[in-house]
């Protein structure tokens, strides 16, 4: 499980390039799938710090423009040949270009408690 602060930039850990396959590789891409409320978000992964990227990858990520609420997400990076824009292309993202996979805790501050209802269950974060 990753870890994501939602009010500044968080360096995160991957390891992307032990199953990346394509060999014009531009970049990586990142989807945010909302346990709570099932929207999806995507944006390109960019500035990757380390000095040894065969083993592990380290990018600063900051969604505060992205207005996502704390909770739980999977998260999915896909290989990308694509331009690296601001625009994602999402319909030339196919399963077959997943590098990475997991789950995701997006955690806000100084938030008050929010009830998110389900027909299935009900959650509660604070």
């Amino acid at each position: 499980m990753i870890y994501i602060s939602a009010n500044t930039t968080t360096d995160v850990p991957f390891t992307l390039f032990e199953k990346t396959t394509y060999t014009g590789l531009t970049g990586y891409v990142m989807q945010l799938y909302s346990n709570q409320n099932h929207d999806n978000t995507y944006f390109w992964l960019t500035g990757d710090t380390t000095n040894n990227n065969a083993r592990y990858n380290y990018f600063p990520i900051n969604i505060s423009p992205y207005n996502l609420i704390g909770g739980t997400y999977d998260y999915f990076i896909y290989q990308s040949t694509g331009n690296t824009g601001t625009t994602v292309v999402v319909s030339a993202l196919t399963v077959n270009n997943v590098v990475e996979s997991g789950l995701c805790t997006i955690i806000t501050t100084g938030s008050t408690s929010t009830t998110y209802s389900d027909p299935k269950q009900e959650f509660t974060f604070n």
